[in-house]
């Protein structure tokens, strides 16, 4: 049986993105858990996918996930998004006696205008399963902020929905090492890398102009050092655009190729839909 990586343990919300994935295909894949994005990216070696958390509405881009589909030329595949919902959990009886507060990296990110209100000690974590588990390892003068999924039993201090903003939702890419998931659809989204082989006056003006007179919708660009000379950058671009319309890839490319600017498709994949 083919295998998926994921960030684990199971209960995380990249967990359930990947269990929704494999529902709305029809598709049987084994899921394999890591304890990081850096184990689940480097799990690609012996798994045929891998789901990343890619953007967060509060948090932004998971630039960890990002780095290394572009480093290592993952294929996108696929996209699906989730709501998110945090709840802050503690068995002191009052907020004032807690010292340390256990968050995922991200989580932290998301929370951060309740978190700033109260004097705690931070403690990161990789995964929201492993804050939980770590704050039930160490519950004296501690508190956690969990997925609201993950809240089982009842605790002296609760307070749920304590994300900033109520219309939170995070975005996963599921990616693999060759693009040999055929989903088709007319509606696309697409990840392109730009590289820009000599830099000049003028370029992003040049890159953004082609995209234009294309008419080819852009949704993202993000700057990515190239980190072989400070300012010096690669862009991670993304857009949306019509199955009869793919044709106008290789027009892009064509003519970006003739300002010394290298374009690489990352994935072609489904078009997020707002439900």
């Amino acid at each position: 049986m083919k295998k998926m990586a994921v960030l684990g343990p199971k209960g995380t919300y990249s967990d359930i993105a990947a269990k929704k994935f494999l529902s709305e295909n029809n598709i049987d894949l084994e899921l394999i858990y890591y304890p990081s994005i850096l184990k689940t990216s480097e799990a690609l070696k012996e798994n045929e996918f891998a789901i990343f958390p890619f953007e967060n509405t509060l948090d932004g881009f998971v630039m960890e996930s990002v780095d290394y589909i572009i480093n290592n030329g993952y294929h996108i595949i696929y996209q699906l998004k989730l709501p998110i919902d945090f709840v802050f959990i503690s068995n002191e009886k009052d907020i004032k006696d807690i010292k340390n507060l256990y968050v995922q990296f991200k989580t932290y990110g998301q929370c951060i205008e309740f978190i700033k209100n109260n004097n705690f000690n931070i403690i990161k974590t990789e995964s929201n399963t492993q804050t939980l588990n770590d704050f039930l390892k160490n519950e004296k003068n501690s508190s956690a902020i969990i997925p609201i999924h993950l809240l089982n039993e009842k605790y002296n201090i609760e307070k749920i929905h304590i994300q900033d903003k109520m219309n939170n939702e995070t975005r996963f890419f599921i990616v693999s090492k060759n693009d040999n998931l055929n989903l088709k659809y007319d509606d696309l989204s697409i990840s392109i890398l730009i590289t820009i082989m000599h830099d000049k006056s003028g370029v992003l003006y040049h890159i953004l102009k082609e995209f234009n007179e294309l008419d080819i919708n852009l949704n993202s660009i993000l700057s990515r050092p190239m980190k072989s000379k400070m300012g010096e950058y690669k862009f991670y671009i993304e857009c949306n655009i019509l199955k009869d319309k793919l044709h106008d890839l290789e027009k892009l490319k064509k003519n970006l190729n003739k300002e010394d600017i290298k374009l690489d498709i990352l994935g072609i994949y489904n078009k997020m839909v707002n439900l």
